[in-house]
């Protein structure tokens, strides 16, 4: 689930040409983190994905379904 998550994060951000300090500055976290999570390397709350999904401009749900989370 981590590594779908992180995938489907990564995905958004390079979509949207986006750096990981963007999206970071975007949701209000620290740039590692953003990597661990695109990595699968950090558990995620479900309020920061919330805030990863915002940074990107998308909902949470679609995040999740994106990563094939439904």
């Amino acid at each position: 689930m981590l590594v779908a998550v992180g995938i489907a994060i990564r995905e958004l951000r390079t979509e949207k040409a986006m750096s990981q300090e963007e999206l970071a500055l975007r949701a209000e976290l620290d740039r590692t983190y953003v990597g661990n999570v695109e990595r699968g390397q950090s558990n995620v709350a479900l309020l920061t994905l919330d805030r990863i999904a915002k940074g990107l401009d998308t909902s949470l749900i679609q995040l999740l379904a994106r990563a094939g989370l439904h």
